[in-house]
């Protein structure tokens, strides 16, 4: 049973984390396909982009923007880049962190990934200990 609510949070941080990229992504097209625009960018564009976060990385609230080959990790209090680079998208990841509720969203979803993070670390303790 404690398997199984682990696993129903590890699903509900999941899901959280695709609609905060489908959210980036919903941003970025909107903003780059601004009505006065003679360029229009398509979806596929961004099919690479993926948000994340690893309490195991780096211990300060941060999420983590790829697309492709590029990379940079953000931080959730401050909305400022920690490290990395995305290239000219980079810009519109920074204003989609000053948006409204966007970092609140942010916040709560870095506490489920630290809560998920420890019951982990919790658990390979125990395994460990096991074996000694």
């Amino acid at each position: 049973y404690p398997q199984s609510q682990q696993l129903r949070k590890e699903y509900s941080l999941a899901k959280t984390l695709n609609e905060l990229t489908i959210e980036l992504k919903d941003f970025i097209l909107d903003t780059l396909n601004d009505p006065r625009s003679k360029v229009k960018v398509k979806r596929y564009e961004f099919n690479a982009l993926d948000v994340s976060m690893d309490p195991d990385r780096e211990s300060m609230p941060h999420i983590i923007v790829s697309m492709g080959i590029s990379e940079a990790t953000f931080s959730i209090e401050t909305g400022k880049k920690i490290a990395g680079g995305m290239g000219p998208v980079e810009r519109y990841v920074l204003k989609w962190l000053e948006k409204g509720l966007t970092l609140q969203k942010l916040r709560e979803t870095w506490m489920s990934a630290e809560k998920i993070q420890r019951a982990k670390d919790k658990k390979a303790q125990k395994t460990q200990s096991k074996f000694r």
